[in-house]
């Protein structure tokens, strides 16, 4: 049932209490209920069902929408004292703030074949501490920093094994790390 027609049923409920219930107030009632249906067709039963070439064609705007990258080339596994050991040599060479920043990160393929987009780049904090004057210093926090993405979730159609129900779904995705301090030092 629509919201429409919930409103209007306890708009006929309400009159009905405040009329004393009479034979007019339920035929009114009845009749833009009636009338109320006919417009508004009740939605069909079950989830709906879209077939391949459908799930195709969204996946393929979501994919735009977020222009995803392949990003399992800048898996690796570098840690703070690398990283540390890359500044100290000289002047950063790196163009990517993932590797200039107090609160350097870098990115891991979250991969999730229910999901559209099936991978997603994921930042992970390579220290605990910032890096304040070419050292980790722990009186400071690296923390990560999120953004919210749409993904689309696709599961079997129920009466149909060839079809897909897909529901769009919000999740928070780590991008970048940031340094703050310690929320006991406030």
């Amino acid at each position: 049932m629509t919201r429409i027609s919930l409103h209007l049923v306890s708009l006929c409920l309400l009159l009905l209490l405040l009329t004393g219930r009479t034979a007019a107030s339920r035929s009114l009632c009845a009749q833009n209920l009636r009338s109320l249906a006919d417009r508004y067709p009740p939605e069909p039963h079950g989830p709906k069902c879209i077939t391949e070439e459908q799930l195709h064609s969204r996946e393929n705007r979501i994919l735009k929408k977020y222009q995803v990258t392949d990003m399992s080339a800048q898996n690796s596994s570098r840690t703070c004292a690398q990283v540390l050991e890359e500044m100290r040599k000289g002047p950063p060479r790196y163009q990517e703030k993932s590797r200039r920043s107090l609160s350097p990160w870098e990115y891991s393929v979250d991969q999730d074949d229910e999901r559209i987009p099936s991978q997603i780049s994921v930042a992970r904090c390579l220290c605990e501490g910032c890096i304040i004057n070419l050292r980790e210093d722990p009186s400071y926090n690296s923390v990560k920093v999120c953004a919210q993405m749409m993904v689309l979730r696709r599961k079997p159609c129920p009466n149909d094994a060839k079809k897909y129900v897909v529901k769009k779904e919000l999740i928070t995705v780590p991008v970048a790390c940031t340094c703050v301090k310690p929320s006991y030092s406030l």
